[in-house]
């Protein structure tokens, strides 16, 4: 990422990073793409709600991909419950409070070949207050009744945190640069703070990524960073030093950590307490993690290089149940990108080949970070629409997932909103059942590469999932048309449409989407003609008529930054239409 597009991101994220420095956990990994490289292979379950409804009594299952597999078998506590062509499928209306357990079972031209890890899912009844979020626009639909504190907890107060772009009068000079101060509380809550104190004041200095962490065996607060000279991208340094409450900032580290030139960067506290710091080096290729010292301000050792040549950011660490796992986003400026993680038993070890998780845009959004919430994961993505030629509405904002895991394997999948409870962590709630997941499709042209139509509701959309695109014997330049069958009439409350993106040529697809109840007589539920949104389309649907039938039609792709023709860039990976199989009024929050 360029220079200006990586500080006006820090800009956006350091205030909202240093509120939840309690539970960030970040890093880096690893080697290259793979479908399936263990000798294990793993399901996870993730219980979710349907909105309008109160029990969370709905299971999410995904798994890898194989390459080897062309049918998937789903089981619960033993029985066959579904069939699926992708990597995904929706468990609905389970009893609350029960725990069940599942797995999966893959075929190979009606031959079994593999049983999955199983993984246990236990659905519940929720009590108490929550925030409602919502994916769409990044707002909250409710705020909590009860203000909570804010800040970090050091004995009896909160301290606040905050490092600031700013310029500063001196000696009768006014001076651009960075400026750290603190500021403490008894309560956390708004009103309740004190003047910002200054700690220290960098001029004509650039600083990124920058984040604070308590570190509880000394009782300081560790402020880690980028460091870089205003005039260049060559310093590559890092910058930790302690703060100690009410007390002086002391700089541990101001130069290239062990003579290493450091770039994008964070720190990954493990369950010991002991912090890494993990750092892209080789001018942004590879990834080293380095011990640091116990004050987490000075690297004692080298203990593992990886990611090697794959230029990757955002780093971020979150150990499971033993096992470690690395996420980061492509370097895509503004744009959207495909997530990958890897796994690893020991940081100084091995590390699994990369995998995706997600969808191929992490929903129209580049990954940041993930962390503990209550007894989920949860992670953040950014939405960057501000910074696009073409704006979104709603502009800069996170777009939440949750995770799970299982035997070195994740998960993490798009809901509409989340519930945040004090009691639970984040619940999904998805916007009505998946009504379109392994549904037939047909289309009015052929595919390239012999890929069916069906692919688009296989519930897989990561890079390397199948996707339709027209095939070279197709009508140059004519629309095309696919009509998705849902067997079932329904009133449609959200439609999601997950297209094809090539490096940085992001391109926007010009597309309608029109609904039937006989495949016959069509009316128009979203015209998409003028978007310019790439990669993930989140498509609202007031209509409260029943449909069957819905009909994609695509009239072109376009490169948005040149304006021209992207027909090169076709591909649809997925269509998901939510909503309830009655015609009852929808359910809204």
């Amino acid at each position: 990422m360029n220079i200006k597009s990586q500080q006006a991101k820090n800009s956006f994220l350091f205030l909202f990073i240093y509120l939840c420095s309690l539970s960030l956990q970040p890093a880096f990994a690893t080697q290259s793409k793979e479908v399936i490289t263990t000798d294990i292979w793993a399901a996870t379950a993730t219980v979710f709600k349907l909105v309008g409804e109160k029990a969370v009594n709905n299971v999410k299952l995904n798994w890898m991909q194989r390459e080897d597999a062309d049918l998937y078998k789903i089981y619960r506590d033993g029985n066959c419950i579904g069939e699926a062509k992708g990597n995904t499928y929706d468990d609905y209306n389970l009893k609350a409070d029960k725990t069940f357990t599942y797995h999966v079972e893959a075929f190979k031209e009606g031959k079994k070949i593999a049983t999955s890890a199983s993984q246990q899912a236990t659905t519940f009844t929720p009590s108490g207050e929550t925030k409602i979020y919502d994916n769409l626009n990044g707002k909250y639909i409710t705020k909590e009744s009860i203000k909570k504190p804010q800040g970090i907890k050091i004995g009896d107060l909160y301290f606040s945190y905050k490092m600031e772009n700013v310029e500063k009068e001196i000696d009768g000079q006014t001076l651009k640069g960075w400026l750290a101060t603190e500021s403490f509380s008894p309560t956390g809550l708004d009103g309740s703070w004190s003047a910002s104190r200054e700690l220290a004041f960098y001029p004509n200095v650039k600083f990124e990524g920058i984040a604070f962490r308590y570190n509880a065996k000394t009782g300081k607060v560790v402020l880690s960073a980028h460091y870089e000279d205003q005039s260049g991208y060559v310093a590559a340094k890092i910058y930790l030093a302690q703060i100690t409450p009410k007390g002086e900032l002391e700089v541990g580290t101001m130069e290239r950590p062990l003579g290493h030139e450091s770039r994008d960067q964070s720190l990954f506290i493990d369950d010991d307490g002991t912090a890494y710091l993990l750092s892209a080096t080789n001018m942004n290729r590879d990834i080293n993690i380095y011990k640091l010292d116990t004050s987490w301000t000075k690297p004692v050792l080298l203990v593992n290089t990886i990611c090697k040549g794959l230029h990757r950011e955002t780093p971020a660490i979150i150990k499971k149940d033993g096992e470690y796992y690395f996420f980061s986003s492509k370097a895509s400026g503004w744009y959207p990108s495909q997530t990958m993680y890897t796994s690893a038993a020991d940081l100084g070890g091995e590390w699994t080949p990369m995998r995706e998780i997600g969808n191929n845009s992490t929903f129209d959004a580049q990954f940041n970070r993930i962390s503990t919430v209550g007894k989920t994961c949860g992670v953040w993505s950014y939405h960057w629409g501000a910074q696009r030629k073409y704006k979104t509405p709603d502009g800069n904002f996170p777009r939440i997932s949750i995770a799970a895991f299982n035997k070195g394997y994740a998960s993490m999948d798009y809901y509409r909103y989340l519930e945040f409870s004090d009691k639970y962590g984040i619940i999904p709630v998805q916007n009505g059942k998946n009504l379109t997941l392994n549904v037939p499709v047909t289309a009015a042209v052929p595919g390239a590469r012999g890929i069916k139509a069906d692919c688009i509701t296989d519930g897989a959309c990561t890079e390397s999932s199948a996707y339709f695109q027209k095939s070279s014997n197709a009508a140059t330049g004519s629309p095309y048309m696919f009509t998705i069958d849902m067997q079932k009439e329904a009133v449609i409350s959200e439609i999601n449409l997950s297209t094809r993106l090539v490096n940085g040529s992001e391109a926007a697809y010009k597309y309608t989407i029109e609904g039937s109840r006989d495949g016959k007589s069509y009316k128009m539920l979203v015209d998409g003609k003028l978007n310019w949104q790439v990669g993930f389309l989140i498509l609202n649907i007031e209509d409260p008529s029943l449909y069957r039938y819905l009909r994609l039609r695509v009239y072109g792709v376009v490169n948005v930054h040149k304006n021209n023709s992207a027909m090169w860039a076709d591909g649809i990976y997925e269509f998901a239409a939510y909503g309830k199989t009655t015609v009852n009024k929808k359910a809204k929050y």
